[in-house]
């Protein structure tokens, strides 16, 4: 099978043909249809991840169940699956015996395994999600990562009918949240550095766009203001500024990584009762959701599409911040 290697850290990506993997008790072999190129696949790529290489990257796949392991349930051959990050728990540690094997230090992911950027990936059975019926594969590749995050951060701010939603930062995560806060009934504010997006968050759903000028939350306070504020900036002045555009019992759901951290004035803090909320990818149940809202075509992605053979070019468009807003490895054959 074809597929793109990471060899080591800044170094373009290596296409090679690999052995097909036979899949062990638990596993299937998926034949792969698409695979999503994320912001932490350039953190890997930059060396900034405990990895082996060589190593397959990609952790937003899809494609099809071609074989299945000894001992499979709920999975047969020809299901539309995508494998989630965090495949299988290690079962006995504390987190796993709660359920919470995303929280398990020994888990089964992608990494331990091999990614989507090939024809053939191998997954542990637990770590697949069905796909519905209808939905195109490129657009169901983002869901595996960026849906998942932002649908997660969206149930872990608590929303409640009525709540105004503020979204910081208008990227590959930043254009779904607006959606998926739309779809789940809020009215919406996109939040954006760049001017050149105020058409697009508009288009994604957004009732009002902030270019933010000087500072996000007094220019969020003087709209009004928000009840929850989902960042998908890596701008941690933006996430340190946006605090003071929070209603009363407001809170800021954080999913993205930054060099800085985020400053808190404690006397706002305990005058509004905020919070500030840190989410990733959470329960399985998020993933099943988003889907649903893209299959009922109220989510959907803006994609750039690409071959496997232009792995490099998308890899490093996404370095440099160009891609808008996704971008995808079409892999069917």
């Amino acid at each position: 099978m074809r597929a793109a290697q990471y060899t080591q850290p800044d170094a373009p990506l290596r296409l090679v043909d690999l052995p097909v993997p036979t899949p062990g008790p638990g596993q299937v072999l998926v034949r792969m249809h698409a695979s999503g190129v994320c912001g932490t696949d350039i953190h890997v790529w930059h060396g900034h991840f405990p990895v082996t290489a060589p190593l397959v990257l990609g952790h937003e796949p899809v494609g099809v169940v071609e074989v299945l392991g000894a001992g499979v349930q709920g999975l047969k051959v020809g299901d539309r699956v995508g494998v989630s990050w965090v495949q299988r728990g290690c079962g006995a540690c504390g987190q796993c015996q709660r359920h919470k094997e995303l929280y398990c230090d020994a888990a089964t992911t992608w990494m331990t395994l091999v990614g989507g950027h090939c024809e053939d990936m191998l997954a542990e059975a637990r770590g697949c999600t069905l796909i519905p019926a209808g939905v195109d594969w490129a657009v169901a590749a983002p869901m595996f990562c960026a849906g998942y995050t932002v649908m997660s951060g969206y149930r872990n701010a608590r929303a409640k009918a009525g709540e105004r939603v503020a979204v910081v930062g208008i990227g590959g995560l930043g254009h779904l949240a607006v959606q998926v806060a739309k779809a789940m009934g809020h009215e919406v504010v996109a939040i954006t550095g760049s001017a050149d997006k105020r058409a697009e968050s508009l288009s994604f759903g957004a009732d009002e766009v902030l270019v933010v000028k000087e500072h996000a939350g007094l220019e969020l306070a003087a709209m009004g203001g928000a009840d929850i504020v989902l960042s998908t900036s890596n701008s941690m002045r933006h996430n340190s500024q946006v605090l003071a555009g929070l209603r009363h019992e407001g809170r800021l759901v954080t999913m993205a990584v930054g060099g800085e951290p985020i400053a808190v004035d404690p006397m706002l803090m305990l005058l509004k009762q905020l919070s500030v909320v840190g989410s990733m990818q959470d329960e399985r149940q998020d993933m099943v959701e988003v889907l649903a809202l893209v299959a009922a075509g109220k989510v959907k992605p803006k994609l750039e599409l690409y071959g496997l053979d232009e792995i490099n070019t998308l890899m490093e468009r996404q370095r440099d911040g160009k891609v808008r807003y996704r971008g995808v490895i079409e892999l069917a054959r």
